[in-house]
């Protein structure tokens, strides 16, 4: 089992019970306690997780960082295979924009080993995963900071990263209404992923299909500005047929 996938399984423990012992862990993934005394370090670190003596308990359900792992383990088989997807178009010799959201956090755990690639985000979290992958030049695209999507807000498109133009921008959505049209309701990150948009030459949408179909207040794009559609093979075949219409390569996982 990957570090990764442990730390998932630790996080799951702690939403189911609340709170859990070191040498208990430790017996369960047979591991040392050294191992998941490291595990629950860089999960305090990264406000996943309270780590306490001996253990570690679970964060007040109402905070930021709890909401957003909820979110991570909501339909999480289907952004798994999504991301493993997605992070296979990933390749050497490119710069790529991550937007911020739980599906792309999980293409960032699955992106394969390669050289040369420059990676700019707005979250917070991602940068924080990939800044110690080699191959690799991590930059966070600055702005005001959002908690509820660990990341930052970015008002203009020219200034984030010194303009850069990249080869992909990799981009996620709160919901994606009958109109095929990404929103948001927050105006702050619709705005947001629009400029991401603009930052890129192919664009990369990752969204489960429990994503289609709802309503919100603010436009960020249309799916029409997309290269490619990576979605689940849950997807109803009324929107799957919708979804030919309009000219976008769609792949399902």
């Amino acid at each position: 089992m990957l570090a990764e996938q442990r730390r998932q399984q630790i996080m799951l423990e702690l939403q189911r019970v609340g709170q859990a012992r070191t040498r208990q862990l430790a017996e369960f993934f047979e591991v040392s306690e050294v191992t998941i005394r490291s595990d629950l370090e860089i999960m305090d670190a990264k406000k996943q997780l309270i780590k306490t003596h001996g253990g570690a308990i679970a964060l007040p359900s109402d905070s930021p960082a709890a909401a957003f792992e909820e979110r991570m383990q909501r339909n999480f088989d289907a952004k798994r295979r999504i991301a493993q997807m997605a992070a296979r178009q990933i390749i050497d010799n490119q710069s790529i924009v991550f937007d911020s959201g739980s599906t792309l956090l999980q293409v960032a755990m699955q992106m394969p080993p390669v050289n040369n690639v420059v990676v700019a985000t707005t979250a917070m979290n991602i940068a924080q995963h990939l800044m110690y992958r080699p191959g690799l030049d991590v930059h966070m695209i600055g702005g005001r900071v959002f908690p509820s999507t660990v990341s930052t807000i970015v008002s203009d498109s020219d200034k984030a990263v010194g303009g850069l133009v990249a080869h992909q921008a990799f981009v996620s959505a709160h919901a994606i209404d009958q109109a095929f049209d990404v929103v948001d309701v927050s105006e702050d990150i619709a705005r947001t992923k629009r400029n991401l948009v603009r930052m890129a030459r192919r664009v990369v949408l990752v969204a489960d299909s429990s994503k289609f179909d709802i309503g919100a207040s603010s436009k960020a794009f249309s799916l029409s500005r997309v290269d490619l559609i990576i979605t689940d093979s849950n997807m109803p075949h009324s929107i799957r047929h919708r979804l030919e219409k309009l000219g976008v390569e769609v792949r399902y996982a």
